[in-house]
């Protein structure tokens, strides 16, 4: 009971706006590894990295993996520069990667951050099901015959599908805290946007962040089918912890459960 609080403790003074001075973070030559989760307001956020970084390395979709290596080697570069007159720049790195392309940077002792956005999980599964099926996905009409409810849809989703992507595997909910604090400089949420980047930029000394609302879609409010709802919460019970967790930090004062 006491190793959970400790790591919980510990990830408060790691991420919490009431804990973490202005300038924390702050570097003027590092690179930050942004993780866009899928449908946690991604294109919104990196319309704002865009404006506050020296360099954005956008990591293309198509081809993750590939096109992760090229930009962490083309930032890497760019880095090395730094004594040579041109001075340091502050560069980003945004795109679908995940924990093994992270691991990259970690197995070559590179210096790193790692920064994402979450969501509450019942939230961004069904606003990712929606995107996949409009017409702005290039491939709708084949993952509309693939999956064509929501609960079809749900039965794929991997367990802990947003912990899984930032960190890999772990044990425990606390082992999972615990490597967030190792790696991670920065984590936001979704329904708190605004103040999240606000504090990303406070921590990271940053230009300002301002929040923009970009492809947002519509608010639909069908009803969500219980077997899909059951579903989910089987599935992301360690998600579902870490979101309200860091909801926490943004909300009105109040008890943390975790």
């Amino acid at each position: 009971m006491q190793k959970i609080s400790d790591a919980a403790s510990q990830f408060e003074r790691r991420f919490s706006p009431q804990h973490v001075a202005a300038n924390t973070f702050n570097d003027p030559a590092d690179i930050i590894l942004f993780m866009h989760i899928p449908k946690t307001a991604g294109m919104s956020v990196g319309k704002a990295l865009q404006n506050a970084f020296d360099i954005f390395h956008p990591v293309s979709w198509e081809n993750t993996g590939k096109s992760f290596r090229q930009k962490t080697k083309q930032a890497l570069y760019i880095r090395t520069k730094e004594h040579t007159g041109e001075g340091p720049v502050r560069q980003v790195l945004m795109g679908h990667f995940g924990w093994g392309d992270v691991m990259f940077w970690k197995n070559h002792e590179l210096p790193i951050k790692c920064a994402t956005i979450i969501r509450d999980p019942l939230a961004r599964f069904v606003s990712n099901y929606r995107y996949n099926c409009s017409e702005r996905h290039p491939q709708h009409e084949a993952f509309k015959a693939r999956f064509p409810t929501l609960e079809d849809y749900a039965q794929q989703l991997p367990n802990d599908y947003q912990l899984n992507l930032m960190i890999g595997p772990f044990y425990s909910f606390d082992d999972a805290l615990e490597k967030l604090s190792r790696t991670y400089s920065f984590i936001g949420i979704t329904e708190h946007l605004g103040a999240s980047l606000d504090h990303f930029r406070n921590s990271h000394g940053l230009a300002a962040l301002p929040e923009h609302r970009e492809n947002s879609g519509e608010n639909r409010s069908e009803e969500i089918p219980d077997s899909v709802r059951n579903l989910i919460a089987e599935k992301s019970h360690n998600d579902m912890r870490l979101h309200q967790l860091i909801q926490g930090f943004y909300a009105a004062p109040q008890d943390i459960k975790i």
